[in-house]
């Protein structure tokens, strides 16, 4: 009896620790940072959509986020008959973290995030999963982007 007392006290010790990820993106993709993004140059507008979706939108910004993004499509197989059979999606984002108050450099850095797709017969199928692809590789460049930016701001 009172080694599973003490098995139930152990486990409700663990279950109520209070632990909680301070770098994670919520459920609903939002950022628990409170910074603005501005991105520098043009990129199509899967990755603004996911940029927009996924970048934090209070009132109370202390710091902006410049991005300067660029978007590189690799194949990965070509079939001997020179068609490509699998590409490779690399989105990498260079940002500066600015002090609004200031208008300060804070810190600066780069991430990546890569996706890869198999090209199929029908045009309108690649263009789709290319699309789709797009904004998952620009989600892991961001989730690592904005785990760094609180490491910072959290300093």
């Amino acid at each position: 009896m009172i080694k599973i007392i003490a098995i139930l006290s152990i486990f409700f010790l663990f279950l109520n620790c209070g632990f909680k990820p301070i770098y994670k993106l919520s459920e609903s993709n939002v950022s628990s940072g409170n910074y603005s993004v501005q991105i520098t140059n043009q990129v199509s507008r899967e990755i603004i959509e996911e940029i927009n979706n996924n970048a934090f939108s209070g009132t109370d910004q202390e710091y902006m986020v410049k991005l300067d993004i660029s978007e590189d499509l690799t194949p990965l197989i070509i079939n001997t008959n020179g068609t490509i059979a699998k590409y490779r999606i690399e989105i990498g984002l260079n940002y500066e973290l600015v002090e609004i108050a200031s208008d300060k450099v804070i810190s600066s850095g780069a991430t990546r995030g890569y996706a890869q797709y198999d090209v199929v017969a029908s045009e309108i199928s690649n263009e789709d999963t290319k699309k789709s692809m797009t904004k998952i590789a620009t989600k892991n460049a961001l989730q690592l982007m904005s785990s760094r930016i609180q490491s910072i701001i959290s300093k």
